[in-house]
C-alpha cells in the first residue's frame, strides 16, 4: 500500500534511526524510496559547497545500503523551504507516503525547524507518517504497526483514515487495532453503527479489535486513550467537520501531530489505499 515513500532526511539530526527503520515498511508493500535532503535557503551553511558535497555523499551511502536490501532508491537534494520542497518532490514522483521523524514527548523539536511538520501536513494531499523518536537516544519509540489506534468521527472525511487503518492492521500477525470515537456529547447512533461495521471488517482479517467511545474534547481524548492503550501509531483524518478546503489541517489533527507521544499517520479524506 505504501509502494513508493518519500523520506525526509537531514544530516544534522535524526535521520539515521529514521532511515534504519525503513525495513518496517517492507510488509506494507514498500519497494521504492526517494530520500530528500532539503538545503534550506535560510541556512547559509546548507548552501556551502562543502556541506552540499558531504550531504550528497551520505545520501548516496544510504542509497547504496537500501539498494542492497532490495529497494529501489532515488535521492533528491533540492534548495528551498523544507515543507514546500518535500511536497513538490512527493507530488512529482506520485508517492504513496511521506515519512519524517519527530522527537516525542510533545517537545516538538523535529529535525527541521519550528512548525515544518505542521506546514508539510497542511500542504500535502498525500498520507504523511510522523515517526516519533525517543528524545533520549533518537531511536523509534515502539514497533510502528504493533498497536494501531484509529480515531474517527464516522464521517465521510474519515473514510481515508479508516481504510488505511484497516489495511495496516490486516497486514502481518499479532496486530491490535483500537477504534476510537471521541465526541463532546453522546455518540450518534450512525457513528456507533460505523464503529461496529469497522470492527467486524477488522476481525474478519484476524485482527484483535477493541472499540471505545469517549466523551470530551477530541484532541484530549485521543491523546489520553493513545497513552492508556500504549498505541504505537495513531491514524486520523486530515480534516475535522468544519468546511475547510482539503489542504487545510483540522484543529484536532493539528493538536495530535503536535502533542501525542505515539507516531501519527495523517490521511486526507480522499486518499485511496493502493494495494498494488
Amino acid at each position: 500500500m505504501f509502494e513508493h515513500t518519500v523520506v525526509a532526511v537531514h544530516f544534522s539530526s535524526s535521520y539515521k534511526p529514521l532511515l534504519e527503520s525503513l525495513s518496517e515498511l517492507r510488509e506494507m508493500g514498500a519497494k521504492e524510496f526517494t530520500l530528500v535532503d532539503v538545503l534550506r535557503v535560510d541556512e547559509p551553511k546548507d548552501l556551502s559547497e562543502a556541506h552540499k558535497a558531504e550531504a550528497r555523499r551520505r545520501l548516496e551511502q544510504k542509497q547504496e545500503d537500501l539498494q542492497k536490501d532490495g529497494f529501489e532508491v532515488h535521492i533528491e537534494q533540492p534548495v528551498g523551504h523544507p515543507a514546500q520542497e518535500l511536497v513538490k518532490v512527493a507530488m512529482g514522483v506520485k508517492a504513496d507516503l511521506i515519512l519524517l521523524a519527530s522527537r516525542g514527548e510533545g517537545l516538538w523539536r523535529e529535525f527541521f525547524h519550528g512548525s515544518t511538520v505542521l506546514e508539510l501536513v497542511r500542504r500535502t494531499s498525500i498520507p504523511t507518517l510522523i515517526e516519533r523518536l525517543d528524545p533520549k537516544d533518537d531511536t523509534p519509540i515502539s514497533d510502528l504497526f504493533s498497536h494501531i489506534l484509529l480515531a474517527t468521527d464516522g464521517s465521510k472525511r474519515a473514510e481515508g483514515a479508516e481504510a488505511h487503518a484497516l489495511e495496516l492492521a490486516g497486514r502481518g500477525g499479532n496486530r491490535k487495532l483500537t477504534l476510537l470515537q471521541a465526541s463532546e456529547s453522546d455518540v450518534p447512533a450512525d457513528a456507533a453503527d460505523r464503529l461496529r461495521e469497522l470492527a467486524d471488517k477488522a476481525r474478519a482479517k484476524g485482527v484483535d479489535v477493541a472499540v471505545r467511545s469517549e466523551e470530551g474534547d477530541a484532541d484530549r481524548v485521543i491523546s489520553r486513550v493513545a497513552k492508556e492503550e500504549h498505541a504505537s501509531l495513531v491514524v486520523l483524518g486530515k480534516r475535522g467537520n468544519a468546511p475547510h478546503k482539503e489542504l487545510m489541517l483540522g484543529e484536532t489533527a493539528q493538536e495530535i501531530c503536535r502533542n501525542v507521544a505515539s507516531s501519527v499517520l495523517v490521511v486526507p479524506g480522499s486518499a485511496p489505499v493502493w494495494t498494488r
